[in-house]
């Protein structure tokens, strides 16, 4: 991971059509063209499912998006790289009948017939409109040139999309991430820190533990993920993307049991990372029990064949891989 270059912008590929498939199922999809990826699946504030998924360079996300589009199971699914612009002379809205029968598979199939090759097709939930990305100009020209379309049925009609279309939502390029296990003192260093920090506020957890929301672009996100773990005054910060669900986007976790409060997360930390990269370690609450989040399953694995017994500063801990 420490390969990828700063100058390498938003190797990052959303994929939408995803709630028949688990971030297992398109991970292992998508290593077929680059085998170190990361899945992040969200939520827009219409409960729009989506996957994000994070290439180790732009090139092999590149190599991914022009072999589209792409099947998983013999279902389609909508893919960009999210720096993209939704907008363009590609790019051609349909206004559809709200009440109409008409499925994404259904105007695919027609446009693509009819057209040419279709890199994308979206058809949005209320039915009234969708939008269709081709591979060539000349294809959406020929489009948005004809008339009089029947698809089962119903009317449907070709039109421009461009930037002054207010039509569909585009996807915001900020990104609300999770820092915890900090004190009072540190928040007057956190834009001195965190430089592109752009707003934040401050939470309180069910343990009364401050934690930080803050609000980062979205590039700035991900050199912020890639470059954990972060220690500020012998403490380690620990950093999630925040989702609905849960504070995690891998589920790599050690517990490490019986940890005496002589011992701080950076103890762990030093420790813990001979046995591969770690993202985030911290105590897992007012317990003697820490959460270790490793990078891969293979360094989770490998710390737990090694021995299930480990001994730091003549205290013996316990560990076990946390179950899902």
């Amino acid at each position: 991971m420490n390969s990828r270059k700063e100058n390498q912008k938003y190797p990052l590929v959303v994929i939408h059509n995803v709630t028949t498939f688990s971030n297992k199922q398109i991970e292992q999809y998508c290593k077929k063209y680059d085998k170190d990826i990361r899945c992040f699946r969200k939520r827009n504030r219409n409960n729009h499912e989506y996957v994000h998924v994070l290439f180790s360079s732009i090139i092999s996300a590149n190599n991914f998006l022009n072999e589209r589009p792409h099947f998983i199971q013999n279902c389609r699914i909508n893919t960009s790289l999210v720096s993209d612009p939704l907008c363009g002379p590609k790019f051609v809205c349909i206004q559809i009948d709200k009440y109409a029968s008409i499925t994404e598979d259904n105007l695919y199939d027609y446009t693509s017939k009819h057209f040419g090759r279709i890199l994308n097709c979206v058809l949005y939930d209320s039915r009234g409109y969708a939008f269709i990305e081709f591979h060539q100009v000349d294809d959406a020209h020929r489009a948005l040139a004809s008339s009089d379309h029947q698809l089962n049925g119903c009317s449907i009609q070709y039109c421009p999309r461009n930037k002054s279309s207010k039509i569909l939502p585009l996807i915001s390029l900020t990104r609300l991430i999770h820092i915890g296990n900090f004190l009072n003192k540190d928040q007057e260093n956190l834009p001195l820190y965190f430089p592109n920090l752009q707003n934040f506020s401050i939470h309180k957890n069910c343990y009364g533990q401050k934690y930080i929301l803050g609000i980062f672009n979205l590039n700035d996100s991900i050199k912020l993920l890639l470059k954990r773990a972060f220690c500020l005054n012998g403490r380690v910060l620990n950093i999630f993307i925040d989702n609905d669900d849960k504070l995690t986007e891998c589920n790599n976790y050690l517990l490490v049991r019986n940890v005496s409060y002589r011992l701080n997360d950076y103890n762990l930390l030093e420790y813990f990372s001979q046995y591969g990269r770690i993202l985030n370690c911290y105590r897992y609450g007012q317990t003697d029990a820490y959460r270790i989040q490793y990078r891969d399953k293979s360094s989770l694995n490998k710390v737990i064949e090694f021995n299930r017994i480990h001994v730091i500063k003549s205290i013996r801990m316990q560990i076990e891989g946390e179950k899902n």
